[in-house]
């Protein structure tokens, strides 16, 4: 192997996150800064700069009073959990007036149980430094019968809480408008799209809060969203530091690399080939299986921008079409980075992409063509096409960091590109907005009869973006790692 060998783990880092998000729904934990990260000190320091910074800052600009975001550990939500930092409660961000929002946890905050199952530490909220009030948490066990259940104690006091602050206008947890896609099926999945309180526990805060409170109630997804799509200092610090990390985790993945040994399925890589019509060329179909890593093939860590080519017996550079293809790599990457800004909505950014695009001799399509019907036949939808003009499509959604252990997806952001409802469509990038550069290209390339004509391409590397553009957490990769 030569060059640089520097990558990341993708397949590693989608496995965490997955283990992570299952905690979240299947786990009794009170408090998510339990969760394994070896940047748990950090994630708290991001939070208060979070409260600091960020919460005064959108719910002025959205005229919020009052957020109140109910938590309870049988209605999953991340944000709730990894944001504010614990899975049961009532927080509330109080607007009194001055530089800061008055921070309250209230309520039904779980605490100790009488079986000592699924205990956690639920004083780290106060250990955090990051809340004003913080009410006693409750006890879990089972009481002797009476006429009160769980609905008569869980807003109970609240009204007063509310009438001695008057809020005008108190955002609470329910999605409303900024729904997602039709076919979206991970709905509560979502570091943002939660759908939100239950029908009971709405109505039973509305019943505490009385008619006069209750009627100034709206959802809080625009706060939600600003939220997650606003980076503070220390969170852009501790991701490029995490990118580090990651970079480093690579020397492993790709020296571990053995060509016709290593099989694709136990590499902790995105394993590109050229296939035939109808399978996927990322190893994501049957023709795959039991498939070993092998000279010609592309391995990826997409989420890095970082990519190695595995040279065939008696290769000392890549084929002239693997040289075309990492040039072209290059020529999107720097289109796509220089024209994605801070201050521009996704609308306004693609249009200037495809006039971009035009003049480079690129095709911008609507679909991922290795997604749709009949998958993997990137010729069917070139019909009509310029045979000879790479097509690309495009999806810069948001990612976020925040401070949970590690960074994820997110819908609930400007999204660029063909892809997700209108309303994402006209949202301004906030400075220092997190998301990827994710696209799929195609490139024509003359191949052996049944191959596919089309070499496939997907970047999916995570940046800021900025004023003047894309601003990378590690520098860009220029020249295309090389292992023997």
């Amino acid at each position: 192997m030569k060059g640089q060998p520097t990558c990341a783990r993708w397949g590693f880092l989608a496995l965490m996150l997955g283990l992570l998000f299952a905690a979240s729904t299947t786990s009794q934990a009170q408090d998510w800064d339990i969760n394994p990260s070896p940047y748990a000190e950090q994630n708290r320091q991001i939070r208060r700069e979070k409260f600091d910074l960020v919460v005064p800052q959108i719910m002025r600009e959205r005229r919020v009073d009052m957020w109140i975001h109910v938590m309870r550990v049988a209605v999953p939500d991340s944000f709730g959990a990894d944001e504010l930092g614990s899975t049961s409660g009532v927080f509330i961000f109080t607007d009194r007036g001055g530089g800061r929002i008055e921070r309250a946890i209230l309520e039904r905050r779980w605490g100790a149980s009488q079986r000592e199952e699924g205990e956690t530490d639920y004083n780290s909220v106060a250990e955090s430094g990051a809340y004003d009030i913080i009410g006693d948490p409750v006890r879990v066990q089972e009481p002797v019968g009476g006429p009160m259940t769980e609905y008569d104690y869980r807003f109970k006091g609240l009204r007063a809480f509310v009438e001695a602050r008057d809020p005008k206008r108190i955002a609470v947890n329910y999605a409303y408008d900024l729904g997602p896609w039709v076919t979206y099926s991970s709905f509560d999945g979502d570091p943002g799209w939660v759908g939100g309180i239950s029908h009971t526990d709405y109505l039973l805060l509305a019943r505490e809060l009385g008619e006069t409170y209750s009627a100034r109630l709206v959802s809080s997804e625009w706060l939600v969203m600003d939220y997650l799509n606003r980076p503070v200092p220390s969170e852009v610090d501790l991701m490029r530091k995490m990118r580090q990390d990651e970079l480093a985790n690579f020397h492993e993945a790709l020296a571990a690399i053995v060509p016709g040994v290593t099989k694709t399925r136990d590499t902790q890589l995105t394993v590109f080939r050229r296939m035939w019509t109808g399978e996927s060329q990322r190893g994501r179909s049957a023709g795959w299986k039991d498939a070993v890593i092998q000279g010609g093939d592309i391995l990826a860590a997409p989420s890095l921008g970082m990519y190695a080519y595995v040279l065939r017996e008696g290769e000392v550079a890549p084929p002239p079409e693997i040289q075309r293809l990492w040039a072209e790599y290059l020529k999107i990457d720097k289109i796509m980075a220089e024209t994605i800004k801070a201050g521009l909505t996704p609308r306004e950014i693609v249009r200037d992409l495809e006039q971009k695009f035009a003049a480079a001799g690129i095709i911008v399509r609507d679909n991922q063509l290795h997604m749709v019907l009949p998958k993997n036949d990137f010729a069917v939808y070139s019909a009509g096409f310029d045979p000879e003009k790479t097509e690309i499509s495009i999806d810069s959604h948001g990612q976020v960091k925040g401070a949970r252990p590690y960074s994820v997806e997110t819908y609930l952001a400007p999204r660029i590109g063909s892809l997700g409802p209108d309303w994402t469509k006209d949202i301004p990038l906030a400075p220092y907005h997190h998301f990827v550069l994710e696209y799929f290209f195609y490139m024509p390339s003359p191949a052996p009869k049944d191959q596919d004509q089309y070499l496939f391409w997907w970047d999916h590397e995570e940046a800021l973006a900025t004023p003047d553009g894309v601003e990378y957490l590690s520098p860009p990769q220029k020249d295309l790692i090389l292992v023997h």
